[in-house]
């Protein structure tokens, strides 16, 4: 009876560490002051269903990051549009209970972790959004420059299994001037 207990608890330990809940790390000693500046989006991934359905037609986007005072980022967003434009969009990121962690309640981003960066090259980062009771999980990795950065992407491609997200649900970026110059500082 003891051995069946036994077999019991191990068999529900497994099927609650289901991969969408591993344990994301955070950048250790993460300084938003090394990481503000000029940032692309060079690839993505997600479960979010409509993410999925225009993945393959989707720009890069440029972010310009400004740390603030109480511990919050402030974010620019540039995205390319289909008729050849640049939309402009602010955010902030709220900071959360560890430095590098971070949510965003306007986007339904729950936890937003800087899981790795070396602020010269490339930032990777995780998002869970949470919308009607439905809950995502992004990755994105974003590069000093409009190209993929090969550590960076080794990063993405480890953690992505670990999150839930399979191959088929990631994308790189195609590169767009759309936004190119849209936050020069």
């Amino acid at each position: 009876m003891m051995l069946q207990t036994l077999l019991v608890i191990c068999i529900l330990a497994l099927l609650r560490a289901t991969p969408g809940q591993a344990q994301v790390p955070i950048q250790a000693n993460f300084d938003a002051s090394q990481f503000q500046g000029t940032w692309y989006v060079v690839a993505v991934a997600s479960d979010d269903p409509g993410f999925l359905d225009t993945k393959d037609n989707m720009k890069m986007s440029v972010v310009w990051v400004s740390p603030l005072a109480n511990g919050d980022l402030a974010l620019k967003f540039g995205y390319s549009t289909p008729d050849g434009g640049c939309q402009k969009m602010d955010t902030t990121f709220s900071r959360g209970a560890a430095v590098g962690q971070f949510s965003n309640a306007a986007m339904a981003q729950t936890d937003i972790r800087v899981v790795s960066t070396d602020y010269a090259h490339f930032a990777l980062l995780y998002l869970e959004t949470q919308k009607a009771g439905v809950r995502n999980v992004w990755l994105q990795l974003l590069a000093r420059a409009p190209e993929m950065f090969p550590e960076g992407a080794q990063k993405m491609r480890q953690l992505a299994p670990q999150v839930g997200l399979n191959p088929s649900e990631g994308a790189m970026l195609a590169k767009s001037d759309q936004c190119a110059g849209a936050f020069s500082q």
